[in-house]
């Protein structure tokens, strides 16, 4: 049997360029010009000629490894998942064909059909068990950065003068946006070395308890990092909700208006009209 895996072995070995290059004929061959020539398939073969022998924990993250790169360099490429599956198809495919005439004339014996069967179906089980967790992991990863692009454009920190920003929002302001807006805030008012930030809630229609506190949680955060920061645009039955959940106004600066805000600070509307 260690005679006939050893043959196995040395001829996958010295035959790993040929398998190679048979494997990207037949993805050339289904998937024309979008075939996608990134993987370095000799390597994989060497690591299935290895494991006949000896399959090793170390052989396995070298497949891990090699699984890894292939998919980065499918994705950046903007490979899909089905083409580097169908890849693997054609692995076992070449590697078959490459025995198959010692097979027809049975040359190996059954059990080493059976372990050479089984090795190579555990490298290549393995394989494709990376790819579609790597690809699912890549789908995933950007769709949390797109997530959180939309998010920060749903908070979106507005200069007006130099160390003077507005935040207005609008909309719901359910729990994930209300973390959105504690973490925003205090970094774009590092960014823009902010003396001052008016957080307009004029456009917000309600105000719960996980949301007030938050809002306090947030003015004193801003407070802590020297930021003078004021509420404007709160609507009288959002007061009373707020002194209701027992919301401390003695640490909250509030303004009725966000344009009386910025006029009592000194800050004008530009006048239209001409002089005469």
């Amino acid at each position: 049997m260690n005679n006939e895996l050893s043959y196995i072995k040395e001829k996958i070995l010295s035959s790993k360029e040929t398998l190679g290059e048979q494997v990207k004929t037949l993805k050339k061959k289904e998937y024309g010009v979008q075939a996608l020539m990134t993987a370095d398939w000799e390597q994989l073969f060497i690591y299935i000629a290895q494991s006949l022998e000896e399959e090793t924990l170390e052989i396995h993250e070298k497949v891990k490894n090699w699984s890894e790169k292939e998919v980065e360099s499918k994705i950046n490429q903007g490979g899909e998942l089905s083409q580097s599956l169908r890849a693997v198809h054609f692995v076992r495919r070449v590697l078959w064909d490459h025995f198959q005439e010692e097979v027809e004339q049975d040359v190996f014996s059954s059990s080493v059909i059976i372990k050479v069967s089984k090795t190579i179906s555990s490298i290549l089980d393995e394989v494709t068990r990376h790819f579609s967790e790597c690809y699912s992991r890549s789908i995933q990863q950007e769709a949390d950065r797109k997530e959180t692009r939309l998010a920060e454009l749903s908070v979106p920190v507005v200069t007006i003068v130099e160390g003077v920003a507005v935040l207005p929002l609008i909309g719901e302001v359910d729990p994930p946006r209300a973390r959105m807006v504690m973490d925003t805030s205090l970094r774009r008012s590092t960014e823009l070395d902010l003396d001052e930030l008016f957080i307009d809630v004029s456009g917000v229609p309600i105000i719960d308890t996980y949301v007030a506190n938050y809002i306090y949680q947030i003015f004193h955060a801003l407070e802590l990092v020297g930021v003078k920061t004021t509420l404007t645009g709160l609507r009288p039955e959002m007061a009373k909700t707020m002194v209701d959940l027992g919301v401390n106004f003695k640490r909250i600066h509030t303004k009725g208006g966000l344009e009386q805000a910025l006029s009592d600070l000194g800050i004008q509307r530009p006048s239209t009209s001409l002089e005469t």
